[in-house]
């Protein structure tokens, strides 16, 4: 017989009082927990102290009914399980206790004290059972934050706050910076890790009025009330910001980890919960292309950019669908003797009615929507067909570098785009060039590496695109696959003008000769760059001095035109050999 739970009988009859009582003695015997009250008023108020396990209530108290004070106290939020007592078996009135929140129905003259203890059993694990399941229908079970349910529900009740109140509230909403990362480098366990000292980290960082919600994956929501301005949410975002700078160790590594926030206050923003949650969301794209570790407030202005934004989604989605990109193509010159050696693919959008739309509006959003994956492939393909097509004009082989985005290098079927597109054009892969940038190289080491080498093993090349504007480690560097470094074009722009962008020139060449990789600067559009060019030992050039970027067809005719030029020139070529021999 173990300790009786906290029993609570409400009956306004003495002698069911009395025969409840020998019951559950004989059940718990001088371990039962047991307190009597014997009228309607005086039930409610021992019910409201919440310090019971389980009350036996019986269904008639004078005029009022037991079920009624079932309905009050499960309205008011009590969690107790019930049980009702009746001196009849009506089916109608079981089904009636059911319907009020009762857990079980017995009817007095039928009841056993063996019968008694397994009611009283049953409902309180019964009760247990009902309270977990109500908890993962509204707690996040991996921090044990409120979900995104319970999020809804309370920002509905804050709304309703502000309103009467006068005061007004903020919707922060915030995600990790580099989650995914995490996650593919360390794997789920350790991003499960992080998400829980996140979450401990928020709790820590709000007031003890605000309420923090997980909302999914490393998706975080913090609703504060009672704010006078935008200051007081501002005040909140930095120093949640904060909290989040200090590393997160894992398994022994130190994972560093930062946050970007978006906010909209409430009522002025919006009284309607999921138009706040959009303007939220709005402001957190916004606070992440400003950089990692930002927050953002939402403003009519953001909207703006939204609309323009989710109006070219479906416009790419569109032009992808009917086929309606093109590529245009910058020749690579070789500094030595003038030779075409390559061509840089380059993707542009002639729009029906908007005319050609710059890469830099219409990439960011194909990055964030996730269809630069699907745009990128396609580039690869069509670069690796113009290529053919070309050859099967009569052209020599001119190699075709194109530049992947980092969602694109870090999507699982790349190999296989790769593979196909050599294979379908019948293209030695020493005449493709994969171009990546240097912040992305840097981003998951083992990650990149790991590809770097799969891809250098299919025979492609590799170049590093906009060298010196990154943070790559020359440590790292050593190690990585690369044939190819490309001089940014914000140092050959003053190179002439602008003695450190000179000096940066030079030691980006001379760093390639020590890896013995080649070296191409791009932006060239003066003689003057390309003298100082030459006389750093610079093998390669493009830029507007020799073409702009080209459809396929002009660049043919650009091509053919520029190899005569150079055929009836060799004293100039032999000029170009003796400058870049040097004295």
């Amino acid at each position: 017989m173990g300790e009786s739970p906290n029993i609570l009988l409400i009956e306004d009859d003495e002698d069911d009082y009395l025969l409840a009582h020998d019951l559950l003695s004989e059940v718990f015997g001088n371990q039962l927990r047991f307190e009597w009250a014997n009228n309607w008023q005086a039930g409610l108020e021992a019910i409201s102290s919440r310090k019971h396990d389980v009350c036996l209530i019986d269904y008639r108290l004078g005029q009022r009914s037991g079920l009624d004070i079932i309905r009050d106290a499960v309205e008011q939020g009590s969690s107790i399980p019930f049980i009702l007592l009746t001196g009849q078996d009506d089916r109608e009135i079981d089904l009636e206790a059911m319907e009020a929140g009762a857990t079980d129905y017995l009817v007095k003259g039928q009841i056993s004290a063996p019968l008694l203890d397994r009611a009283i059993r049953y409902s309180i694990e019964q009760k247990k059972v009902e309270t977990r399941l109500a908890n993962m229908a509204r707690y996040d079970e991996l921090t044990g934050l409120a979900n995104r349910t319970l999020f809804r529900s309370h920002l509905v009740d804050c709304i309703s706050q502000t309103k009467r109140n006068g005061k007004v509230g903020a919707l922060l909403l915030l995600d990790l910076d580099n989650f995914k990362d995490i996650n593919d480098s360390l794997g789920h366990p350790a991003g499960d890790l992080l998400l829980k000292e996140v979450s401990v980290r928020l709790a820590e960082g709000v007031r003890e009025s605000d309420f923090v919600a997980r909302l999914g994956g490393d998706e975080f929501a913090v609703i504060a009330t009672n704010l006078n301005d935008t200051g007081g949410a501002s005040v909140l975002a930095r120093k949640i910001i904060e909290e989040m700078v200090d590393p997160v160790n894992i398994d022994d590594w130190d994972v560093f980890t930062s946050t970007s926030i978006g906010i909209t206050m409430f009522p002025q923003d919006s009284a309607d919960p999921d138009q706040l949650l959009k303007n939220a969301d709005m402001a957190l794209y916004h606070a992440k292309n400003n950089g990692r570790g930002k927050f953002q407030f939402y403003n009519a202005e953001l909207n703006a950019r939204a609309q323009k934004r989710k109006e070219m989604e479906a416009d790419l989605r569109q032009t992808l669908e009917e086929g309606g990109f093109s590529l245009h193509f910058q020749p690579k010159v070789n500094l030595l003797d003038g030779r075409v050696v390559g061509v840089e693919t380059l993707l542009r959008w002639p729009h029906p009615e908007q005319g050609m739309i710059p890469p830099d509006e219409f990439i960011p959003v194909a990055e964030v929507t996730g269809l630069i994956v699907p745009i990128g492939d396609w580039v690869l393909r069509a670069a690796c067909a113009q290529h053919a097509a070309w050859r099967d004009e009569g052209l020599p082989p001119i190699p075709v570098a194109v530049n992947l985005s980092a969602v694109q290098f870090k999507s699982p079927g790349l190999m296989d785009v790769v593979v196909q597109a050599l294979g379908d054009w019948n293209i030695e892969p020493t005449d493709l060039e994969l171009e990546i940038t240097e912040s992305m190289i840097m981003d998951n080491l083992d990650l990149t590496t790991e590809m770097l080498h799969r891809l250098h093993g299919l025979g492609v090349r590799l170049a590093i695109d906009d060298f010196g504007t990154g943070h790559s480690s020359l440590a790292y560097l050593k190690r990585f696959p690369m044939d190819c470094l490309k001089i940014d074009r914000s140092f050959v722009r003053d190179i002439v003008d602008d003695p450190d962008d000179a000096a940066i020139a030079t030691t980006i060449v001379t760093l390639a000769k020590h890896l013995r990789l080649g070296v191409v600067a791009e932006g060239v559009e003066t003689e003057s760059q390309l003298e100082i060019l030459r006389r750093q030992g610079c093998e390669e050039a493009q830029g507007y001095f020799y073409s702009r970027p080209l459809p396929p067809k002009d660049f043919a005719d650009w091509y053919r035109d520029y190899q005569r030029r150079i055929e009836v020139q060799p004293k100039t070529i032999s000029m170009i050999r003796r400058a870049a021999a040097g004295p």
